[in-house]
């Protein structure tokens, strides 16, 4: 038994983080439809592609975010489109949206049309929410990080603020929105509940994203803007290092930090007690002398000996692992990390496992992403659209 068996969701999303909360909705065992445009998930363009070839059913991104869904294939500008949602919202127990809400209202998408096919809950993924100025405004992941105050802070003080690489905001809102979406369903099975559930982009990031909203209350508490640091790291030593097949991390700020350090190294230079004054941070000269015996030391092991000796120390050190290395450990594969999943015209691929572990009603992947339109006839069909009417649709170009 999976935890969300018996569970349908209609999902109108694409591209990030509504994949991403469907996603995690699907791998706990609900079902999910998805509805695709033609042409497909704006998703399925997105590299990296198997065997560096692209294509519609190629993306390791697509591929990720939509386990164990239904395609069915939409052109929701359509006006025939209004009777096919109306049937398969009838079907479905939550609706998940994830669009402008001018387009919503353009596509028959808005809560009170959709409210009105099905008394059921809608979550609705926007940029900025339904009201207010930027409420139709576009959004990225880097507009996210700017607006949201995240990259003022990140960053070395005499440079331009830098942001975290790829998509991290959006997988947070998509997992957020998740949340969300339990919540949901929760009050409609407990009190028959149907709600608009809104869930803005912007808000999750300045609400969650590393520490964001201490920074923010810690300006409303004390006027105080976080400022991007003047050097890599805190301290005379830590940071970034590279060792002899790579790079490793550190933390050696003062008191048992540095001490563990020191005990890691093993150089009765840094012993000395002079070390132990946190002023010295602030002595060029101290650094140059520290980082003398740091970075010999590195560049002579490897990161699984600085690692191992890191444990031995309870040093707080750990190596840069590439997806290589991750899918290479053997302790991953046994606990779950990593699994494998057969796709009708790619036959088998790795992908990620469980994210986290239900005992009795296990997290698991059922079925590969969907081949785009898959689903289309089955699931029309289910929703009551006799199969001439199905093939009708299909030849005006409303359903591929």
């Amino acid at each position: 038994m999976d935890a969300l068996e018996g569970l349908t969701v209609l999902d109108f999303t694409g591209h990030i983080a509504g994949p991403y909360c469907t996603k995690l909705l699907a791998d706990m065992g609900a079902r999910v439809i998805k509805v695709e445009r033609p042409g497909g998930d704006v998703s399925r363009s997105l590299p990296p592609f198997k065997d560096d070839i692209s294509g519609t059913e190629r993306s390791a991104t697509f591929h990720y975010l939509n386990t164990n869904k239904e395609s069915v294939v939409v052109n929701l500008k359509s006006p025939a489109a209004r009777d096919i949602v109306r049937r398969l919202a009838g079907m479905a127990d939550l609706i998940v949206t994830a669009s402008s809400p001018s387009q919503e209202e353009h596509l028959g998408l808005d809560y009170p049309t959709l409210s009105a096919y099905a008394p059921i809950p809608v979550l609705s993924i926007t940029n900025f929410g339904h009201s207010g100025p930027y409420r139709d405004y576009r959004l990225s992941d880097t507009v996210l990080y700017a607006m949201g105050a995240e990259m003022y802070s990140h960053g070395l003080a005499d440079r331009e603020p830098l942001k975290l690489g790829g998509t991290a905001a959006l997988l947070q809102g998509g997992a957020m929105a998740s949340v969300a979406a339990m919540g949901a369903i929760h009050a409609y099975e407990l009190d028959a509940l149907a709600q608009l559930v809104e869930v803005p982009l912007f808000t999750v990031q300045v609400s969650n994203i590393d520490r964001r909203s201490s920074g923010i209350l810690g300006y409303r508490f004390s006027g105080r803007i976080q400022e991007r640091p003047t050097g890599a790291s805190a301290g005379i030593a830590g940071g970034i290092y590279p060792v002899a097949d790579g790079y490793i991390e550190l933390t050696a700020s003062a008191g048992n930090y540095w001490r563990r350090f020191v005990e890691m190294i093993d150089d009765d230079a840094l012993r000395d007690p002079k070390w132990e004054n946190p002023m010295i941070a602030l002595d060029p000269a101290a650094k140059e002398e520290a980082d003398a015996i740091v970075y010999p030391w590195m560049l002579s092991h490897t990161r699984a000996e600085v690692w191992e000796a890191g444990r031995k120390a309870h040093a707080m050190v750990a190596p840069l692992n590439t997806g290589l290395d991750i899918w290479e450990d053997a302790n991953f594969h046994e606990r779950g990390v990593w699994t494998e999943v057969d796709h009708p015209l790619l036959g088998t691929l790795p992908m990620l496992g469980r994210p986290y572990i239900l005992e009795e009603t296990p997290w698991r992947i059922r079925s590969a992403a969907p081949c785009l339109g898959e689903h289309t006839r089955p699931v029309l069909a289910e929703a009551g659209i006799p199969s001439a009417e199905i093939d009708r649709l299909h030849s005006e170009g409303v359903i591929a």
